[in-house]
């Protein structure tokens, strides 16, 4: 702080105060805009790999611990068509004047000795849906660190993120399909009387629609930024 006395044209003084501020310019610090998924990412990570941690040291002390189906001795599946159990056998369910109900009832095929191949297919059904989230968690891990170290908008980053979509697309379809087949295919092996066959599970997978669409919605966004991109240059290619 600095106090000037400056003299006026009618001979009278009058005093001026100024302060002196330093030439750096102070910046409050942007707070990252990928922060909150990034730290769910990362959250999401750590959970998982604590829990396998844990889960792989449990299986040192027990004899029956298993880690995705793999080593489980006691292997169930359900089966899909519903069996109607019928009204007279459940007292207990009593409908209102003027309502019915039904009573059905699903088959669960189950066994202690499972050979290789159904100790295979039951594993592949738990694996397979876990390969498909650690991919997009990597995926979408990969995309946060890469867009904090060379920007949002960069060709990378966009190709990063059309490789999160078509993962979520396509792998949440083919992950259905396959958990489907190795569903069926356990069952078929574990059941005299069911017609399910392993091909049956071509046509009663369910559709992931929420992956599905969250894939085409991360797929737009990322052709947007392209297109933003190639713009963004032609214009500083311009100036």
């Amino acid at each position: 702080m600095t106090t000037e006395v400056v003299e006026s044209t009618q001979g009278l003084y009058r005093f001026s105060i100024t302060s002196t501020i330093d030439t750096g310019v102070v910046m409050s610090r942007v707070r990252n805009p990928l922060e909150p998924i990034s730290t769910a990412v990362w959250t999401v990570l750590t959970l998982l790999a604590a829990l396998m941690g844990i889960v792989l040291l449990g299986g040192l002390f027990a004899d029956d611990m298993s880690v995705l189906g793999i080593g489980q001795k006691f292997v169930c599946v359900t089966d899909t068509p519903r069996i109607d159990v019928g009204k007279q056998s459940i007292p207990a369910f009593r409908p209102a004047p003027g309502a019915s109900f039904t009573v059905e009832a699903h088959p669960e095929y189950c066994t202690q000795a499972p050979s290789a191949g159904q100790s295979l297919l039951n594993s592949a059904t738990q694996v397979v849906p876990f390969i498909f989230i650690v991919g997009a968690l990597l995926l979408a891990l990969r995309l946060i660190r890469g867009a904090a170290r060379e920007g949002l908008y960069t060709t990378r980053t966009a190709e990063r993120l059309r490789w999160l979509g078509w993962w979520l697309l396509a792998g949440s379809v083919l992950t259905a399909i396959a958990t489907s087949l190795a569903e069926k295919a356990l069952i078929a092996s574990l059941s005299l009387d069911s017609e399910i066959s392993a091909v049956f599970g071509l046509l009663s997978w369910d559709v992931p629609f929420m992956a599905i669409l969250t894939g085409l919605g991360v797929l737009s966004f990322a052709r947007i930024m392209r297109v933003g991109i190639t713009m963004r240059e032609d214009l500083d290619g311009t100036v």
